[in-house]
């Protein structure tokens, strides 16, 4: 969200999309979306809300994401992501189509799920006719190169090793050149003995929760939604076991924001809001970069 926008006011007209059905994984995803594409956003629970004025770049980047992880709705037939701007009421009839009565945030299409509970995603090829962009890292170590290739395939980004040439989608090359300028920043853990058992490692995505978590609550430390799954990650994860491809500094101060974000909305008996929407928006500063 920008400076220049403000949710609140009474005279902004906004648009709100109902993405219930979408998975906290999806949510995740999206929020990244339009964070690259500097879309001014905010999240009223699972409803995404965007000025009016930026209507039609967030109902093509809201299309993008939704063909990119496979997304359907219920009843389906939905021609695309759309919402209608809120009157001057706050009174929504949303285009999208979304509404339904599974809260679960699990659409059955595989990658939403329990934070830890997934099945180890695998490598993805890159579908015939798919513009790529290549990268010549003719110079890396294997370590490196093992590290951006563990970390696309927990990112779910289709790639193809051709010798010395790494070849991806190239509506994904903004992410991957993130991933790889961490990588060569030493951000990223370069060898899979750093950690003793990969198999029991979180995934990726357990980050990506931290971050959406981060965003929603320091909006609105009552969004049940945000503190839910902030919950959930917060329970399985292990400061000295950083994700697949997440460096172990970068794991370990996010668990203890996270924490400490726990801490200050559920262990006292009057929970601290001011301070608690300070701490979701260190942790989500800290994450933005690298989700």
């Amino acid at each position: 969200m920008t400076d220049e926008w403000n949710p609140d006011d009474p005279d902004a007209t906004r648009v709100l999309y109902d993405l219930r059905s979408w998975s906290f994984d999806q949510q995740a995803e999206l929020a990244s979306e339009l964070a690259e594409a500097e879309i001014p956003h905010t999240w009223d629970g699972a409803d995404l809300v965007v000025p009016e004025t930026h209507e039609a770049q967030a109902d093509a980047t809201i299309t993008v994401v939704e063909q990119r992880l496979g997304i359907v709705y219920p009843g389906d037939a939905v021609d695309g992501a759309g919402g209608s701007a809120d009157d001057d009421d706050d009174d929504n009839d949303n285009d999208n189509d979304n509404d339904n009565d599974n809260d679960n945030d699990n659409d059955g299409d595989g990658d939403g799920g329990s934070v830890g509970g997934e099945p180890a995603p695998q490598p993805i090829d890159i579908p015939a006719g798919t513009p790529v962009t290549e990268y010549d890292l003719a110079e890396w170590e294997e370590g490196d190169r093992q590290s951006i290739t563990r970390a696309l395939t927990r990112q779910r980004i289709a790639y193809r090793w051709e010798d010395d040439l790494l070849l991806v989608p190239t509506d994904h090359e903004h992410v991957v050149e993130s991933l790889m300028d961490m990588i060569e920043n030493g951000e990223f853990a370069s060898h899979p003995d750093d950690v003793d058992d990969d198999d029991e490692r979180l995934p990726f995505e357990t980050l990506t929760t931290f971050f959406l978590a981060g965003e929603r609550l320091q909006r609105n430390p009552l969004d049940a939604n945000g503190l839910e799954q902030l919950l959930a990650a917060v329970e399985v994860a292990e400061p000295a076991k950083p994700p697949y491809g997440v460096d172990l500094r970068l794991w370990q101060r996010s668990c203890e924001l996270a924490d400490e974000l726990a801490g200050a909305l559920v262990d006292d008996d009057e929970p601290d809001h001011e301070a608690a929407m300070a701490v979701a928006a260190e942790l989500h500063d800290l994450l933005r970069p690298f989700v």
